[in-house]
């Protein structure tokens, strides 16, 4: 499936007009660079099935090298006034991506992901960019894990506040369930992290 069906797909949805407008300018960036080799929207917008506060995920091949300039390239595209909190990590050092969250609540994933770094797209997803077949080698016909099966505490301290976001869209979204199962989760999982760095939990 290529970017235009998407876009097509969600022309009647208003609710994520915001999101589809920044998906636009990124695609635009990723399609004009150099530096990038291949690009896919996975997620929620790749399964038709994004709302109002769905988050972009995107996944953004680069050649050797370049990983700090295309996710420099995609940042341009974002204006800082609104960006609400940030969050940065690393894949590996070649490997950098961000998770950001909107004043409005939107949000946006996105990773840059070199060569060397092993990473296999899973169904579905949205061709951007994929220049000589950068995608089809990294294809696999296995279906991506939802949301649900998220690790939880996966990064620590530095991503609470998006796991917690997380679960606030679950509960805008009415499935209780999930996000209480998910706290759940997640207080276990931090207080095994805390145990294990011998500190207690207040």
């Amino acid at each position: 499936m290529r970017l235009e069906d998407i876009l097509t797909r969600l022309r009647g949805n208003p609710s994520t007009t915001r999101q589809i407008t920044l998906l636009k300018r990124v695609s635009a960036a990723l399609q004009a660079s150099p530096d990038c080799t291949g690009a896919a929207v996975v997620g929620s917008f790749a399964k038709g099935s994004a709302d109002r506060v769905s988050d972009i995920d995107l996944v953004a091949f680069c050649s050797d090298g370049t990983g700090s300039s295309l996710l420099r390239a995609i940042e341009q595209q974002i204006a800082p006034s609104e960006i609400f909190i940030k969050f940065d990590g690393v894949h590996d050092p070649k490997s950098p991506f961000q998770k950001l969250i909107f004043e409005d609540l939107t949000s946006i994933e996105f990773h840059v992901i070199s060569p060397d770094t092993e990473l296999i797209l899973e169904q579905p997803f949205v061709e951007i960019v994929n220049r000589d077949r950068c995608l089809e080698s990294r294809a696999s016909s296995r279906l991506a894990p939802t949301e649900h099966d998220v690790t939880a505490y996966h990064y620590g301290d530095r991503f609470l506040a998006w796991e917690l976001f997380t679960c606030l869209k679950w509960l805008w979204r009415g499935d209780f369930k999930t996000a209480k199962r998910y706290l759940v989760n997640l207080g276990r999982a931090i207080e095994a992290s805390e145990k294990a760095n011998g500190s207690a939990v207040c």
